[in-house]
């Protein structure tokens, strides 16, 4: 019995990683690009236009051989950002292969601020809907409060984001990343340019959104398992590390980009059944500017 439940454990917390690495790639896509107008924001506000796809194929081990689940996914993202900071703006999600129609949108406001001395800010609010295939679904929530700052350290790049979730249970997540940020101009024409942002991060969260669909003997059963076996149970703890590697060819202010991300769980997942993954983007982003004159 325990091998079974463990089998289905696995299966089910892969397919939660699926919206985490979309997300993680189509936010990450939109803040490189963005950084390149920080230093315009005082003097333009813009329209930003992204669509961007991702292949989703995710690797886990059952029984004696490996499987592989495809859930191609489709984002596209609108936002406006006033030369005030503030902004607002939507995405949506569609997934293919899922097994009903499955998809979710976001709609946000929030304040972004870049200083001289290269710090900045950023806090925002979203509001969250899923439909489709709960299997898919990373975590239950309605609302969440958004709050990042950074600083710009010669070309390299310190950051922190802090997330929380408001649902029947609410969860919090912390991000610390790392990056390099590198910019060559002139490629082909005089107005073209290649943006390169490799990154690292360390993330933590709250586990809570894990045993939310359990029943009250299958949470209890679990938690039994992990503490026994050395590992945290319903607490704040280590989730992961990630490679992201996103590449950027721009023209004027349309951009197409590539990217590549690589995830190694905790060993508190790893011992729940998740396996190292990796997962590539494409996406293109326009930028339509207004001039303050």
């Amino acid at each position: 019995m325990r091998s079974l439940k463990l089998n289905h454990l696995k299966l089910v917390f892969l397919f939660i990683l699926i919206p985490f690495y979309a997300n993680s790639q189509s936010e990450s896509e939109s803040d490189t690009i963005t950084n390149i107008n920080s230093k315009d924001i005082d003097d333009f506000s813009f329209l930003m236009i992204n669509a961007s796809y991702t292949n989703n194929n995710l690797e886990y081990l059952s029984d004696l051989s490996y499987v592989t689940e495809k859930i191609p996914t489709l984002f596209t993202n609108l936002s406006y950002i006033n030369k005030t900071g503030l902004y607002f703006g939507g995405s949506y999600a569609n997934y293919f292969n899922a097994n009903t129609q499955t998809f979710e949108y976001d709609i946000e406001a929030g304040f972004q601020k870049y200083f001289d001395n290269g710090f900045d800010i950023d806090i925002y609010y979203s509001k969250h809907e899923f439909s489709g295939d709960t299997l898919l679904e990373a975590i239950n929530y309605d609302h969440s409060i958004n709050f990042s700052t950074g600083i710009d350290l010669d070309g390299f790049y310190l950051s922190t984001d802090l997330s929380y979730l408001l649902a029947n249970k609410n969860n919090f997540f912390l991000d610390i990343n790392f990056s390099r940020f590198i910019q060559i101009d002139k490629i082909l024409f005089k107005n073209d340019m290649i943006l390169i942002n490799p990154s690292i991060s360390l993330a933590f969260g709250t586990d809570y959104w894990i045993y939310e669909d359990m029943t009250l003997d299958e949470k209890n059963s679990t938690g039994i398992y992990l503490l026994s076996s050395g590992y945290s149970f319903d607490s704040f703890s280590y989730e992961g590390f990630d490679i992201f590697i996103p590449v950027s060819y721009g023209i004027n202010n349309t951009y197409l980009s590539f990217s590549w991300l690589y995830r190694i769980p905790g060993d508190k997942y790893k011992f729940l059944g998740w396996e190292n993954q990796s997962s590539f983007m494409i996406s293109l982003t326009y930028f339509l500017n207004f001039s303050n004159k």
